[in-house]
């Protein structure tokens, strides 16, 4: 083998190596609590923030982006979706009895979120209890629960409050104790939302 040859195997090999040993290592996934403790540990918290990637497909369009929801406290949140470019699709506050719906520059002042996001957008989400079953609890409206093996929420029904009935499953969970939901789908009779969660926060 010629001297060049002999250093092109040396820098390929050395590449290989630098590559094998900065690959991350994904750590091994935690144990799952006890359903009754994680069960009180998911209804405890009270405030949070979530970003998911969203993609919604009903009859009047198809949306996709990015969501950020941030929990206040029970009641109170407040959240945004934009589309990929940035561009805000609409933007929600909901405090104490009030809600407020930012759509295409207007906004609006209503009782309900949903009823209102259907009437302006021609679509809905049942918002309600979104804060409940982004943790992976159901609502008071909450039929036909599943459970995993390990004590996990997997699907039930639920009916906003438009009236819509939806089939709410979980896809998968993130890899720690509380096992908090990272994706979801919802199904109507004509939408499908799915929600792919990135991260969440205290």
């Amino acid at each position: 083998m010629s001297f060049s040859n002999r250093r092109l195997s040396i820098l390929l090999l050395l590449t290989f190596l630098a590559g094998c040993s900065i690959k991350p290592k994904t750590p091994p996934p935690e144990p799952v609590m006890a359903p009754a403790q994680r069960q009180q540990q998911l209804a405890a918290m009270q405030q949070f923030t979530v970003q998911a990637s969203m993609g919604l497909k009903s009859p009047a369009e198809s949306v996709s982006g990015n969501l950020r929801w941030q929990q206040f406290n029970n009641t109170d949140y407040q959240a945004r979706l934009a589309n990929m470019l940035g561009i805000s699709l609409f933007e929600l506050r909901q405090q104490a009895d009030l809600t407020e719906l930012l759509v295409r520059g207007e906004r609006y002042q209503a009782t309900d979120a949903s009823s209102l996001l259907w009437q302006l957008a021609g679509w809905s989400i049942p918002l309600h209890d979104m804060a409940l079953w982004l943790r992976g609890l159901p609502g008071d409206s909450a039929t036909e629960l599943e459970y995993d093996h390990a004590g996990r929420l997997i699907s039930f029904t639920l009916t906003d409050s438009t009236g819509i009935r939806w089939q709410l499953s979980y896809r998968s969970f993130f890899n720690d104790a509380l096992s908090l939901p990272k994706q979801l789908q919802l199904q109507s009779d004509d939408t499908q939302i799915r929600l792919v969660i990135r991260s969440w926060q205290p």
